[in-house]
């Protein structure tokens, strides 16, 4: 069986943001902060096409999902992408379908989905537990920052 590689695509599953699984407002300094964390699934979607010298090819779709919880900050409304960061990233979810991906794609996106809201909880307790994190790395660029 010889596998050919007909299109490979990456889409990010962005088109409207998710709420967050976590929020918090921290004080640091003469600063207000505001850190929100999202749990953001990428698709990574493959079409081969098996072939076969007796009979017709069905094509086939192999998929991967990457659910990372990534944390996003600002700071008197305006956005602070230097502490913005993938905090987290859960074992990838995989699979495949036979046909096409534009016809496995609502199916894909179902199973994603469902992956997504049964890591929720988790993802809030990691997000959680950053506090601590990023809290140390406010430390460190007030560090660099203040003088004497």
């Amino acid at each position: 069986m010889l596998l050919l590689a007909i299109a490979s695509q990456t889409l990010a599953m962005m088109a409207a943001p998710a709420a967050p699984v976590h929020s918090a407002e921290i004080s640091h300094g003469a600063q207000a902060y505001s850190a929100s964390y999202h749990a953001s699934p990428s698709i990574s979607l493959r079409q081969v096409e098996p072939r076969f010298a007796n009979r017709n090819a069905v094509p086939v779709c192999r998929w991967q999902a990457d659910v990372t919880v990534n944390r996003a900050v600002a700071a008197q409304g305006r956005a602070v992408p230097a502490f913005g960061k993938a905090i987290h990233r859960f074992a990838p979810l995989s699979g495949s379908y036979a046909g096409s991906c534009g016809a496995a794609r609502s199916q894909i996106d179902a199973q994603v989905a469902r992956y997504t809201a049964a890591m929720s909880a988790e993802a809030a307790a990691i997000a959680q537990r950053d506090r601590a994190v990023f809290l140390n790395e406010l430390d460190s660029v007030r560090a660099l920052t203040v003088q004497g």
